[in-house]
């Protein structure tokens, strides 16, 4: 009881609309479908209108396909909005901010980069305590109520969210009775120590990327080592395979696994729901659209996912490819609920790498290592045990950044005890699907 007060007075005092947006969207999942449709399509078209009125890059498309008429929107005309793709966020930055950005509160995040270059997203406080309102509704949608002990692991290092200014987590941490993990490096010792930290923090709800899950679970099988059974685990920012599901599924048995497809720029785009494999779209927050190879919308099957989030008034991206393909379901086949389903997520990958003595790290924690300002874009290929070979976009010459390449290839070094060496190109080509691997490894 003394954690679920402390999460409502930290949602009351430092999240004040929290608490009603998680009501609203839970209204909106046990309601009508047309009623959830009907308070999207209304959210969008403001969005729009406040795009027209207040960002530079949308007055200027908008004009070019006649959206607005005598200053009223042309709601005919939506389906003529152009796609917003990476290189157009790239190159209009500055132009896609709103004039009224800085009374909002604004504050920024980079994307992965794994599509290419990493991208800087500015959102407000609008959209956080949304974002954050939907991360709870989450959670309670698989079991855990707020203030219920929860378990993040994650790849990041701990020490760049303290550079970052990130160590306010702890507040919310505490109050909220999340406790963070570190999950970048896969070996027996590290395993052992999220195995213990599962046991001792005795989480309602684990959150975390597949990959330590995964070898934790195949560990505790293994190993025969008796393991704290959460109600759910929610995974996110790499893939669910079937292979992986399985695996936590004999570790932890009767705990529903839950994947869960977002990014740095929406935040929650779509879960699982307990038992269900299908992924339900938070429409409530983000518009889906799926299209096929000639930009055609689908009203179901699989095709490249574009999304409006309709909570950043700051920088609103309307109709952004993200990057991925999915596969969308007809509605109705739902169990329960207003929101629409997706049943697959394809597209990027981001490789685990693997030294010679068998251990694993993930390629996001060695993908921090390079994210730099003056490495344009970059790929990091495994090649074989002993031939790591990082692909780098400078900005200048290597001579001007001899020092931080040189921490970098020591760092790389110590985490998989192997040089990298530095090819330097004017350019990366991306796959012949036409994805961009941030992190590949062509071991078997």
């Amino acid at each position: 009881m003394i954690h679920k007060l402390m999460s409502l007075g930290y949602c009351a005092t430092r999240l004040p609309g929290a608490l009603s947006y998680m009501r609203e969207a839970g209204r909106l999942y046990h309601g009508s479908r047309e009623a959830m449709m009907a308070y999207q399509e209304e959210k969008y078209r403001r969005l729009v209108e406040y795009a027209y009125r207040h960002v530079p890059y949308y007055r200027r498309v908008f004009d070019g396909i006649g959206l607005f008429e005598g200053g009223r929107l042309r709601e005919d005309r939506l389906g003529d909005i152009p796609i917003l793709t990476k290189d157009i966020l790239r190159q209009e930055q500055e132009n896609m901010y709103s004039d009224e950005m800085q009374s909002r509160r604004p504050y920024s995040a980079a994307t992965s980069g794994s599509t290419g270059i990493p991208l800087t997203i500015w959102y407000d406080r609008h959209y956080m305590v949304r974002n954050r309102a939907d991360k709870f509704f989450m959670g309670q949608l698989n079991g855990r109520e707020l203030g219920e002990p929860e378990l993040k692991m994650w790849f990041r290092d701990f020490d760049l969210y303290q550079k970052n200014g990130k160590d306010k987590d702890r507040f919310y941490n505490f109050f909220t009775n999340r406790t963070f993990r570190l999950a970048s490096v896969i070996n027996e010792e590290a395993l052992k120590g999220y195995i213990d930290a599962i046991n001792q923090v005795k989480p309602v709800q684990i959150w975390s990327n597949p990959a330590p899950i995964f070898e934790v679970s195949k560990y505790v099988v293994s190993q025969g080592i008796p393991v704290h059974r959460p109600r759910s685990i929610i995974l996110t920012s790499n893939p669910l395979y079937d292979e992986m599901r399985q695996a936590m599924q004999q570790a932890f048995p009767g705990t529903w696994i839950a994947d869960q497809y977002g990014g740095t720029e929406f935040g929650v785009v779509a879960c699982g729901i307990r038992e269900d494999k299908n992924l339900r779209i938070f429409e409530h927050s983000a518009r889906v659209e799926v299209l096929d190879d000639a930009g055609r919308l689908l009203p179901h099957g699989t095709g490249d996912i574009v999304i409006t989030g309709l909570n950043n008034y700051s920088m609103p991206l309307i109709r952004y490819r993200m990057g991925d393909m999915v596969t969308v379901l007809p509605y109705g086949d739902e169990k329960e609920g207003s929101f629409g389903s997706i049943s697959r997520v394809m597209g990027r990958r981001l490789s685990m790498l693997r030294r010679r003595d068998g251990t694993s790290v993930t390629g996001l924690h060695l993908r921090d290592l390079l994210t730099k300002p003056w490495i344009k874009t970059f790929q990091l290929i495994q090649h074989s045990y002993d031939n790591l070979e990082a692909l780098v976009v400078l900005e200048g010459t290597p001579q001007e950044h001899r020092e931080g390449l040189d921490q970098i290839t020591e760092q790389i070094r110590e985490v998989m005890g192997v040089e990298c060496r530095f090819t330097f190109c004017d350019s990366i080509p991306s796959e012949k699907t036409g994805k961009f691997y941030y992190v590949r490894s062509e071991l078997e």
